[in-house]
């Protein structure tokens, strides 16, 4: 990297990261908010006397990620709707967990009026692909998406429609489950899967997702970041960056060069899917030179617990007639058997002998600790770096000063790469556990409970919706969970749907902000499939390149449009926050709601579906329908938010309107495992993860390192190619965004040595072609050392869009150019977690 794109890079992350400085200074460059500039102060901005100047000040969350980041807006009175009428800028409140603004909000205002905004609903009118569409009114696409449905419906049966999001999976289950199937499957498995089947393994459901666990960031000494880049959430960037201040270390392992590791931080290049191997090398120093916490092993974690011969752990079940399978031997003081429901439990960390078992015999029983030091005997510090391309030396300094400085590994985010991630996570988690700082200051604490209600949500077979209204579903499997029994979603289930029609066929499809060419592997697969589907819909707030294949696109509604509660996440506080309608549609814009769209395609489908969840003809109308619906809907759940924490309701709503947000509860520490145990089997954190086993999907429960599976391992002329999300343009909407393409380097990344091997030189042209795929296309290159050897690197969605209106408006053609990963990266998903790929292997030469 040049010293001006270094020093470019930099002050691009201090303009998002401001708060009321960059507020100010935008103010200052926009005519018309000369009234306002006196309220925003390096202090702060004063919100009670813009409100008495006469801006209307909206609190609302930018809703283009999870974390709910809290934004404010103000508008002008009585002015139109434009771009020139609002401004928005960070949450100033100072106990706001999500404070900031990373580059997918700031790019808002440009996709609320953005040129690729969807502004009516649109009827396809050539072949899928070629993105010809005519305007229809919004009564004669719905008419005739229902009336195709219901011809599915009738021949194939309910469960052959299969619905797909990223971030509305309960509006789209006010369609789906009345209907009658189950298939609501999100594109987890590109992006979460791997880590939450980890954890789960480990530590339970509740505590498998990786919004529920998260390092103490303000209070950290010492956090390791492996795969993560940290762009969001913005509350933890400003956390860590208060750690930063107090000397805490930061270090990021990862094959390309983090944007956030330019603030004081070390980065550990490593090879591509290597991660489980540095992780099981840092355990190995830890128990080797006895840098581990024995009271919290022996008191927190399964390692006393007694296992047999085939893996398995021994059970009270083994050694008495009529005993329980689900309650787990230890060996006591004196040599005396023991179970983990006992009270005052004083194991044998190192047992091993044999025990008598019911039926008299003798078996061989040895603790998950012993089997833990065998195992890590195989990941010396000299094997690990042979694996990860990094020095000996550098694993060992890791142990120790994790160990030193009480440190954390931060449990990842979008972590599904390489096909071995689930090991990565188990083995980053046998590291914190071997560190015993759980839900302590500064070490990985745990979110508490909202207690927000759902919209909607399903228990034994029931559907229950917070108006009261409820019906039976009769199939709640879906088709994902009969192939992958351990996924929390993995949409290619559906792609085999339709292409093999196995397990059944999939024959309509309903797409909500699900970018498919950018988030699902072999984008040529994906397009068989498309091509095959007897109905495909999509809806959406821009017009993303799956728009071109579909049958009919909606617009629907940004939250910039939009009331809504909703959770904030990556905290360890429980706060919800009020996201409050900041304005309308842009002229010309006929954008609806999401749920209303589903819920009307199912009125003019099955009109008595519709009434089970209290949706009714005189409710097409959006206004009356936001009135009478939505407004109760919403009512309902700050009722049930206020009852649950005993909070007066006006108060309640009062607070909302004024700060934008409620938080129920602060920080608290020493709550899982001390006083709350985990869900695992033994309510223990599981370094040896009993669930796997005992289902057979694994002859032992500790993390591994295995070759990724996911793609040809490169010979040496060939690379892997990674890829990672931008702080700027993120994923989604956002990535489509008119400063997105200017803001973010949508070049493929060479290490200069790479470069000069292949006579390549900076900004040259070059082809790369998918080992697996086959898949050729043209980029052209960043020769820069922030990307290790024999890796090629590129930002997800910020570059080969290929949607119809993009190539068409001169004004996005740099959003053609560059790649989009997923060209490369083949199909393949892991057979029990169902979690996908996202790296894959290429050759790269001059063009």
């Amino acid at each position: 990297m040049t010293k001006d794109v270094f020093k470019e890079t930099l002050s691009r992350r201090r303009f998002l990261v401001g708060s009321a400085a960059v507020a100010a200074g935008a103010l200052l460059a926009n005519k018309g908010w000369v009234d306002a500039q006196p309220f925003f102060t390096p202090e702060g901005v004063d919100i009670e006397g813009l409100e008495r100047a006469g801006f209307l000040v909206r609190h609302t969350i930018c809703h283009q990620c999870g974390a709910g980041c809290g934004l404010t807006a103000l508008v002008k009175k009585g002015a139109p709707p434009s771009e020139e009428s609002m401004l928005i800028f960070p949450n100033q409140s100072p106990d706001h967990p999500q404070p900031g603004m990373c580059g997918r909000g700031a790019t808002a205002p440009y996709t609320w009026n953005s040129p690729l905004r969807l502004r009516k609903p649109l009827k396809r009118v050539g072949a899928r692909g070629e993105g010809s569409f005519e305007e229809v009114t919004w009564d004669q696409a719905l008419d005739e998406i229902g009336a195709k449905l219901r011809e599915i419906v009738e021949r194939d049966g309910a469960k052959a429609v299969a619905f797909s999001t990223h971030d509305y999976a309960n509006e789209m289950r006010l369609l789906a489950w009345p209907l009658g199937s189950p298939n609501v499957i999100s594109q987890a498995s590109t992006c979460n899967t791997a880590g939450v089947v980890g954890r789960r393994w480990m530590m339970g459901s509740g505590f498998d997702h990786h919004a529920v666990i998260d390092p103490d960031y303000e209070n950290v000494r010492y956090v390791l970041f492996p795969g993560r880049s940290l762009n969001a959430p913005m509350g933890a960037v400003h956390r860590l960056a208060k750690a930063r201040e107090h000397g805490a270390k930061v270090v990021f392992l990862n094959p390309a060069h983090p944007d956030v590791a330019f603030a004081s931080a070390d980065w550990i290049p490593c090879v591509p899917g290597t991660d489980a191997a540095f992780m099981l090398g840092v355990a190995n120093v830890l128990v080797n030179e006895k840098k581990y916490d024995e009271g919290f092993i022996l008191r927190y974690t399964n390692l006393p617990f007694l296992l047999k011969a085939d893996g398995k752990p021994l059970t009270q079940a083994d050694l008495q007639e009529g005993g329980d399978a689900n309650v787990f031997a230890l060996m006591g003081e004196g040599n005396e058997i023991v179970f983990h429901t006992d009270d005052g439990l004083r194991p044998d960390l190192t047992y091993a002998g044999s025990v008598t078992l019911a039926d008299g015999s003798e078996a061989p029983v040895t603790t998950a600790w012993n089997r833990l030091l065998e195992h890590l005997a195989d990941y010396t510090p000299t094997h690990a770096a042979q694996i990860a391309g990094v020095p000996a030396a550098t694993i060992t300094r890791v142990a120790r000063e994790l160990f030193a400085m009480q440190g954390v590994v931060e449990d990842t985010w979008y972590n599904t790469r390489n096909g071995n991630d689930t090991d990565a996570i188990m083995g980053l988690m046998t590291v914190n556990a071997l560190l015993g700082n759980l839900d302590k200051p500064g070490g990985m604490c745990f979110r508490p409970s909202t207690k927000l209600p759902g919209m909607i949500g399903i228990s034994s077979g029931t559907v229950n919706l917070v108006t009261g209204d409820s019906f039976i579903l009769e199939q709640t499997k879906r088709i994902d969970q009969e192939i992958y029994p351990e996924t929390n979603a993995t949409f290619d289930a559906v792609i085999q749907g339709i292409l093999d029609e196995e397990p059944y066929p999939i024959t309509g499809l309903f797409l909500t902000g699900a970018t498919i060419f950018h988030r699902d592997p072999n984008v040529a697969r994906a397009i068989e499939a498309l091509e095959k589907l007897d109905l495909l819909v999509t809806v959406d707030v821009v017009h993303q390149e799956i728009c071109d294949w579909s049958d009919y696109v909606l617009p629907a509604e940004m939250f910039l449009e939009r009331d809504h509660i909703a959770n904030v996440g990556w905290t360890q506080t429980a706060t919800v926050a009020r996201q409050q309608k900041v304005t309308d549609p842009p002229p010309g814009v006929d954008a609806r709601p999401d749920a209303w769209i589903m819920l009307e395609i199912l009125r003019r489908a099955y009109p008595q579906r519709a009434a089970m969840v209290g949706h009714y003809d005189w409710m097409s109308d959006v206004a009356t329908w936001k009135n009478e619906w939505l407004h109760r809907v919403e009512e309902l759940r700050i009722e049930g938010l206020a009852h649950a924490w005993n909070r007066d309701l006006e108060q309640v709503k009062a607070e909302f309107t004024e700060k934008g947000f409620i938080t129920f509860q602060e920080q608290r520490y020493g709550g899982t495992p001390y006083n709350r145990a985990f869900a695992s089997p033994s309510g223990r954190l599981e370094v040896y993860a009993f669930r796997p086993v005992l289902r057979g999907y694994r002859e032992h429960g500790f993390a591994t390192y295995f070759d990724p599976p996911a793609y040809t391992m490169p010979r040496a002329d060939e690379f892997f190619l990674v890829n990672g999300k931008s702080p700027i343009g993120g994923s989604g909407v956002a990535g489509l965004a008119f400063p997105t393409q200017y803001l973010v380097d949508n070049r493929l990344w060479l290490n200069p040595a790479d470069a000069e091997r292949l006579g390549i030189a900076m900004d040259d042209e070059v082809e790369v072609e998918g080992l697996d795929t086959g898949w050729k296309a043209k980029v052209n290159v960043n020769v820069t050392p922030r990307v290790i050897a024999g890796t090629a690197f590129v930002y997800s969605y910020s570059g080969g869009h290929r949607q119809k209106v993009v190539a068409d408006d001169p004004r996005f053609a740099k959003l053609s150019k560059g790649l989009a990963p997923h060209w490369f990266s083949r199909s393949w998903v892991d057979p029990v977690t169902g979690a996908n790929s996202n790296n894959a292997s290429v050759r790269i030469r001059r063009a």
